[in-house]
């Protein structure tokens, strides 16, 4: 049953105007600098996003770049340290974060903070309407169901005027969530910074679920430094493309079925050494991914790769022992080939509270437990969880079905209509909540 079949009672709809909005915002190519994108993309889309949140009664509350200090942390990304050291005034100027809000400033007790990415997979891909259906890069990851949030929290308070001094909602707008950044630079600088609440959602695509579980990720890199040589003397040369093909197989093999038990993922990714046909590569690298649903987990398979490695280049040497092409690769895989780390000693989401979760009830969000069927997946609302708060992963659509990080990524109108419907009665349950 699609979630449009689902609402109870007509839907909060976004106007014409809030729909001009949106189209705007995703017209503006804010793919991350880590798939390629413009550095200055996150924002110029910010500056689109709080003007039209200003022009529907909220308050900016922030609107700044990330301190130099963050990229310091041990669990940032390798990806993002390297595009900072590039051009570390213009990534920092090119990624800022911002945080509209309507109510009075309260404590954290009486504060729901709605959080979304402004930040995109890449290539851009720009917005087309074909009747209620909208395509085009963050329809639906994630700048659709952030406007659609905003749009349920205005429709909240238009109807209750007393909301402005019982509660405050805070919407927070981030880079930094794609790419493998991990909200390290984003999400993570709002939570230092105190800009959280009682409730938090994060405003992924869920299918109008929510989740208090999520996993996080790590990336391991596998290079082999060793020497070029031509294709007519072939064993002369380390043969990047031999070892690691071998390696891209035997880890799927060994530590795939490994992870799976233990309810991570592995992801055997990118591989390369060369393009042409007529030379032996002697430097290449591996990536892997791996999500794991908790620290612990994350250990032990950090620590079998390492064994599996060893295991490889026993079973490499083996199985090439009387091969003339790649003897110099077998001889010295220790010297030349490498494991090292982009990604690292991330947290991951576990949180319960029954009050909280009661009050998502009453919008009309159902639970879902993702880690038990294998859907949740890996965001930056990793750094919000605390004692006295609930952090929930919820949103329209859903990644797969609406073709998010794909060139036909889309949402149906009706399903954010639904969300902002859901999301004013969130509002409204939370002030009486408070009451």
């Amino acid at each position: 049953m699609s979630e449009r079949t689902r609402a109870a009672e007509p839907a909060t709809t976004l106007t014409r105007d809030d729909l001009g909005w949106l189209t705007e915002l995703m017209d503006v190519d804010s793919v991350s600098p880590l798939e390629g994108g413009p550095l200055d993309g996150a924002a110029r889309a910010q500056r689109v996003f709080v003007a039209g949140a200003e022009a529907r009664g909220f308050k900016a509350v922030l609107h700044e770049a990330p301190q130099p200090e963050l990229l310091e942390r041990p669990e940032v990304p390798a990806p993002v340290r390297e595009a900072a050291r590039r051009d570390l005034a213009g990534f920092l100027a090119g990624q800022p974060s911002a945080v509209v809000a309507l109510g009075a400033p309260q404590p954290e007790e009486r504060r729901l903070v709605i959080n979304f990415h402004m930040d995109t997979v890449g290539p851009h891909v720009a917005p087309r309407l074909d009747g209620r259906v909208l395509y085009g890069r963050g329809a639906v990851d994630d700048k659709g169901p952030g406007i659609a949030a905003l749009a349920g929290v205005a429709a909240a308070f238009a109807e209750d005027p007393s909301l402005a001094h019982r509660i405050e909602v805070q919407i927070a707008s981030v880079p930094g969530e794609e790419g493998g950044a991990m909200g390290t630079y984003g999400t993570r600088a709002l939570v230092d910074a105190g800009y959280t609440g009682r409730l938090m959602v994060f405003a992924e695509p869920t299918g109008g679920r929510f989740m208090d579980a999520c996993t996080a990720a790590m990336t391991p890199r596998i290079t082999v430094t060793g020497e070029d040589s031509t294709d007519d003397h072939p064993g002369d040369g380390h043969n990047a493309t031999v070892a690691l093909g071998f390696l891209a197989d035997f880890l799927a093999r060994r530590l795939g079925p490994l992870a799976h038990g233990m309810g991570a993922k592995l992801c055997v990714a990118g591989l390369h050494t060369g393009h042409a046909h007529n030379r032996v590569y002697g430097g290449g690298e591996l990536l892997l991914n791996i999500a794991y649903p908790s620290a612990e987990q994350a250990e032990l398979l950090a620590a079998s790769l390492e064994v599996l490695l060893e295991e490889a280049r026993s079973e490499f040497t083996a199985a090439h022992a009387q091969d003339p092409f790649n003897r110099r690769t077998v001889r010295d895989w220790r010297r030349t080939v490498r494991l090292d780390w982009l990604k690292r000693g991330l947290p991951t989401l576990d949180n319960r509270d029954a009050e909280a979760e009661l009050l998502l009830g009453r919008a009309g969000f159902v639970r879902h437990d993702g880690m038990a069927d294998g859907s949740a997946f890996t965001c930056d609302a990793i750094w919000a969880p605390a004692p006295g708060r609930y952090v929930a992963v919820c949103g329209p659509g859903r990644l797969d079905a609406n073709g998010a990080h794909t060139p036909g990524e889309h949402v149906h109108l009706d399903d954010l209509d639904d969300y902002a419907h859901r999301i004013k009665a969130l509002v409204h349950a939370f002030a009486t909540s408070t009451d």
